[in-house]
């Protein structure tokens, strides 16, 4: 009987189809996966090292970096949760307690000269505002931005069953990737339908990006948050984990950073008349988020972060809103995928990147 040759029609729309099921089946997952290469890529060095330790024993050796990054990453992230969930309460009820229309009256009463300059600059600018709208506005906000952190935190620590989950089903792909990653990376390449030296570019680039960002941007934003509550500790400034931890996110992101924090911090200081500790609080965390920065970050990722600042800012930006909080990782994986592509095109048509 004669063999049917294959369709390449049919047989791409049959593959595209299979892969598509292949990614609706474990789209519960997906995050999980990415996230899982991402550390696969960080721990790999580490992996091979210990391999000698260990007499070759792959499993062993995986096994023993699965456990430093359970004991290293959940761990932490459970108390961090469980801190943020009490310190977030209390600071919400500590808001609707204190932010009243009363207490405003009176302190602004005790910054009547800054109120009497304030009337001053908003008549001269024919505008139609008085302190009650400014009363009103400012305890709508508080109470606002204090309910949306308080929902916020209690969601996170009602979803602590499925933040274990996913974390048990990354640690088991992390396993086998470590185990397995020769033979698995081996058949994405043949695969791929690109050549072995652009896939090789494209493996780099992406192996280089997740360093970047976790060891990289990883570790300085939490240099910034850890030292920043423990600064925030020091000055008597309260709620030092919840400041400490919006410090570390921000720190992700250029030109805001940690200055989200401190700047309204030490404007509320200095408002106050504690125009010292503003000073020096001001002073303290500028030097921190200048050091880490611009000293140490460069020195940690090296030559691996080539992206523009204004492209890894929107793609964080844009990653956040697309995908969450997992959008500061996410986001510039995207841009250096497609940056990767388009040098590929550009050097296939024969133009020198500059």
């Amino acid at each position: 009987m004669e063999r049917q040759r294959l369709n390449p029609r049919n047989f791409f729309i049959a593959f595209l189809l299979s892969t598509l099921l292949l990614l609706w089946t474990i789209y519960p997952f997906l995050y999980t996966i990415i996230l899982a290469l991402m550390l696969v890529g960080v721990a790999y060095p580490l992996y091979r090292r210990l391999l000698p330790w260990v007499g070759g024993r792959r499993h062993l050796a995986s096994s023993f970096i699965c456990l430093a990054l359970f004991l290293g990453i959940f761990i932490p992230l459970v108390f961090l949760i469980i801190t943020l969930s009490v310190e977030v309460t209390d600071f919400y009820f500590r808001l609707r307690q204190n932010l009243t229309a009363e207490v405003i009256n009176q302190w602004l009463a005790s910054q009547s000269i800054w109120v009497d300059r304030f009337n001053e600059v908003l008549t001269r600018a024919n505008v139609s505002y008085s302190m009650a709208d400014l009363q009103e506005q400012v305890v709508a906000i508080g109470k606002a931005v204090g309910l949306f952190m308080y929902d916020q935190t209690r969601a996170l620590a009602g979803k602590m069953f499925g933040f274990t989950l996913h974390f048990i089903v990354m640690i088991v792909i992390i396993f086998f990737l470590l185990v397995d990653g020769i033979r698995l990376r081996e058949y994405m390449l043949d695969i791929i339908p690109l050549p072995r030296r652009q896939e090789e570019l494209l493996l780099d680039k992406f192996n280089d990006m997740t360093i970047s960002i976790v060891i990289g941007n990883g570790v300085a934003a939490i240099i910034q948050g850890t030292l920043g509550g423990l600064f925030l500790t020091f000055f008597g400034i309260g709620s030092a984990v919840l400041w400490g931890t919006v410090m570390a996110i921000f720190a992700f992101i250029p030109f805001v950073g940690i200055s989200i924090v401190y700047v309204p911090i030490s404007i509320y200081l200095l408002v106050i008349g504690d125009t010292p500790r503003a000073v020096v609080f001001f002073v303290v965390y500028s030097i921190l988020g200048g050091v880490v920065e611009y000293i140490f970050k460069p020195k940690l990722v090296g030559d691996r972060m080539k992206m523009h600042v204004l492209l890894v800012f929107l793609t964080i930006l844009g990653g956040i809103a697309t995908f969450g909080i997992l959008g500061i990782l996410f986001g510039p994986l995207v841009a250096i995928a497609f940056l990767t592509m388009a040098e590929m095109w550009r050097a296939a048509l024969g133009k020198s990147v500059t």
